[in-house]
C-alpha cells in the first residue's frame, strides 16, 4: 500500500514536466490568458470611457474576450441572443459599439434624445447606404450593377420607389388593397371550416395566421397564378425572412445553405413572373387594377418602372420583387398576429373591439369600414402598443458627415451605421417618464392596450383619444422623420381586415388562456427578430351565428 502511494506520488513531477513541455497545453494555456487580459483591458477601457467627461468622445465598445475578432464570432453564432444580452447589461442610454470585426461596427443608441436627432438629422444620417449594400445587395440579392446604380449621384430611385408606394397605399388605392385581403382570407379561411357551422380545431393559431395573411398578401400584390404554381413560395419566403440577420452579416453560403437555397427559389420563379407579365403588358393583356398573372397595379408598375432603369434586368427586378413582398409580410404578419391574439384572450377587450367591428360593418357591400376603423382610438391604441412591444425591428441610419455630435460628450465618424432596435427603445422607461410618465402605470414589459390613449375633459365630458405626441424617440416601430415606411398604412390595415374577418365574420377562441399565456415570449430575450410564442397556441374557429 505504502509501496504504491510512493509510486503515484512519484509520477507527479514527470507528469507536470510532461504538461509544462506539451505544446498543446501550453498554447491552450496562453489562449486562456489571452482572452483574460482581453476581456479585462476591453471592460476596463469600456468604463472608463463612461466615466469620462469630455466632448467629441468615441462610444466605447462592449467588452469582448478575443482580439481581433471581437465580437464576430457572438455576432455570427446568434446576433438577436448577443444584443439583446448587451442591451440588458449595458443599455442605460448611452450609445455604445458592437464590433464585428470587419462584418459589421454598429453605434447602438437608446436615448430617445439620440433617436429623435438621429431621425430627423436627414443631411447628417442617412438609411440608403444600409439599405443599398446590406438590404438590397446581402439580403434581397439584387445584382451589383443594380447596387450600383442606386449609389451612383444620378440616381433618385429612392425617392421614386418611396413616393410610388406611399400612391399604392393609401386613398382609394389602399382601400382596393384591404378590400382584395379582406375577400382572400374570407373566403380561405372559409374553406377549411366545418360546412355544419360546428367548431373547427386549430391546433397552432400562429401558423394558421401566418399561412393566411402571408397568402392573402401575395396574391393581393402580385397575383394567384404564381402563388398557385410556386407551393413552396410561402415556406421559402419564412425561411428567407428568419435568415435576415445572417445575411445581413454577410455570411456566406456554406454557412447558411438552406436560406440561400430558399431565395434561389424565389428569385428564379420572381424571374418568370416577371418576364411573363412583362409580355401581358406588352399586348395589353392584363387587367391594370388586379390581374391574377401580374398582380396588382402597384406590382404592374413596379415592374415597368425598374425595367427602365439602368442596371435593372429580370434579376434586379427579381430582387426587387422580394423586397417588395419581404416588406409585406416579415413585420405585418407577426404583428397581426399579436394584434388578434392580445384582442382574443381579454375578455374586455374582447368585447369592445367586436363592439367597434359591429359598429362599422357595411351591410350593402357585406364588409366594413376599414378606414373609419382605422381612426378609432382604441384601434389606434391597440396597433401601437402591439407594434411597440412585437415589432422586433431595426432602424438603421450611415453618418455622412465628417462628424456627427449625438450629445455634449458623444461624437460619431462619418461612415458609422447606427442601429436603433425599435422594440428596446419602446421599453426604456427613462424616454417614457419625460414625454408620457401615466404610460408607466403597467409594465412596459407587458401589453397594455390603452397605454397610447390620453383624456381630455372631466366628467362627462371626458374623451379619450390616441396621441404619440413627444414619442417619436420611443415609439418608432415603421421608422421616423422623413424615411418613415412608406407601406405602413397597409400593415395597419391588414391587421384591422384581420379582426374584421375572424372576429366580425367568424368566431374564434383560445382553448386555454392560462395555459397559452406560459407559452408568451420573453420580450427581452432578443434584440429584434420574429416574436412567436414558446409552443403551439390551440383555438378553435367557426362561422359566426346571427
Amino acid at each position: 500500500m505504502d509501496g504504491n502511494s510512493t509510486t503515484v506520488g512519484g509520477d507527479r513531477p514527470s507528469m507536470l514536466a510532461a504538461l509544462q513541455n506539451s505544446l498543446f497545453v501550453q498554447a491552450f494555456v496562453t489562449v486562456v490568458v489571452v482572452c483574460f487580459c482581453t476581456r479585462i483591458l476591453s471592460s476596463q477601457r469600456f468604463h472608463s470611457i463612461r466615466r469620462s467627461k469630455g466632448h467629441n468622445i468615441l462610444p466605447p465598445t462592449v467588452p469582448y474576450w478575443i482580439p481581433g475578432l471581437r465580437h464576430a464570432l457572438s455576432l455570427g453564432w446568434d446576433s438577436k441572443t448577443f444584443m439583446a444580452k448587451c442591451l440588458k447589461k449595458y443599455g442605460d442610454g448611452s450609445p455604445f459599439f458592437l464590433d464585428g470585426a470587419g462584418q459589421q461596427r454598429m453605434c447602438i443608441i437608446l436615448d430617445p434624445d439620440h433617436i429623435k436627432n438621429a431621425l430627423r438629422s436627414t443631411k447628417e444620417m442617412d438609411p440608403n447606404p444600409f439599405i443599398h449594400t446590406r438590404i438590397l445587395g446581402a439580403l434581397m440579392g439584387s445584382p451589383q450593377s443594380a447596387v450600383d446604380y442606386y449609389q451612383s449621384e444620378e440616381s433618385n430611385t429612392d425617392y421614386i420607389q418611396t413616393t410610388h408606394i406611399r400612391q399604392h397605399t393609401t386613398g382609394s388605392n389602399l382601400g382596393q388593397l384591404d378590400k382584395r385581403v379582406f375577400e382572400t382570407l374570407k373566403r380561405t379561411i372559409g374553406e377549411t371550416l366545418d360546412s355544419t357551422g360546428e367548431w373547427t380545431e386549430i391546433p397552432d393559431l400562429y401558423s394558421f395566421i401566418k399561412h393566411h395573411i402571408t397568402y392573402a398578401v401575395a396574391t393581393t400584390l402580385l397575383g394567384t397564378e404564381l402563388v398557385s404554381t410556386y407551393s413552396g413560395l410561402m415556406d421559402d419566403l419564412w425561411t428567407h425572412i428568419e435568415a435576415t440577420d445572417q445575411f445581413f452579416l454577410g455570411l456566406p453560403r456554406i454557412a447558411i445553405p438552406k436560406a440561400y437555397a430558399a431565395r434561389d427559389r424565389l428569385l428564379a420563379n420572381f424571374r418568370a413572373w416577371s418576364t411573363k407579365s412583362e409580355e401581358l403588358r406588352k399586348h395589353n393583356k392584363v387587367n391594370t387594377v388586379w390581374d391574377p398573372v401580374a398582380g396588382s397595379s402597384l406590382a404592374q408598375e413596379r415592374e415597368k418602372l425598374y425595367s427602365e432603369l439602368p442596371g435593372h434586368d429580370e434579376y434586379a427586378r427579381s430582387a426587387q420583387t422580394l423586397g417588395l413582398l419581404y416588406g409585406g409580410t416579415s413585420l405585418t404578419v407577426p404583428i397581426t398576429f399579436w394584434y388578434l391574439y392580445e384582442t382574443l384572450r381579454s375578455p374586455d377587450l374582447n368585447k369592445r373591439v367586436l363592439s367597434e367591428i359591429r359598429n362599422h360593418a357595411d351591410p350593402k357591400t357585406k364588409s366594413y369600414h376599414f378606414m373609419q376603423l382605422t381612426t378609432r382610438p382604441l384601434l389606434q391604441s391597440l396597433h401601437a402598443e402591439t407594434t411597440r412591444l412585437y415589432s422586433s425591428n431595426l432602424t438603421v441610419r450611415e453618418v455622412t458627415t465628417p462628424l456627427y455630435v449625438l450629445d455634449d460628450k458623444y461624437s460619431l465618424p462619418k461612415g458609422t451605421p447606427v442601429f436603433i432596435l425599435n422594440k428596446w427603445a419602446g421599453m426604456y422607461a427613462p424616454g417614457w417618464a419625460k414625454t408620457r410618465a401615466q404610460a408607466l402605470a403597467r409594465p412596459l414589459t407587458t401589453f397594455w392596450a390603452e397605454r397610447f390613449l390620453v383624456s381630455d375633459g372631466n366628467g362627462d365630458e371626458k374623451k379619450e383619444r390616441f396621441s404619440d405626441a413627444g414619442l417619436s424617440g420611443t415609439w418608432m416601430s415603421f421608422g421616423g422623420g422623413e424615411h418613415k415606411c412608406p407601406g405602413r398604412h397597409l400593415a395597419r390595415n391588414i391587421g384591422i381586415v384581420t379582426l374584421a374577418v375572424l372576429m366580425g365574420e367568424l368566431e374564434l377562441e383560445v382553448l386555454d388562456v392560462e395555459k397559452a399565456r406560459r407559452l408568451d415570449p420573453d420580450p427581452r430575450q432578443k434584440g429584434f427578430g420574429t416574436l412567436v410564442p414558446g409552443g403551439k397556441v390551440a383555438a378553435r374557429i367557426r362561422r359566426r351565428v346571427s
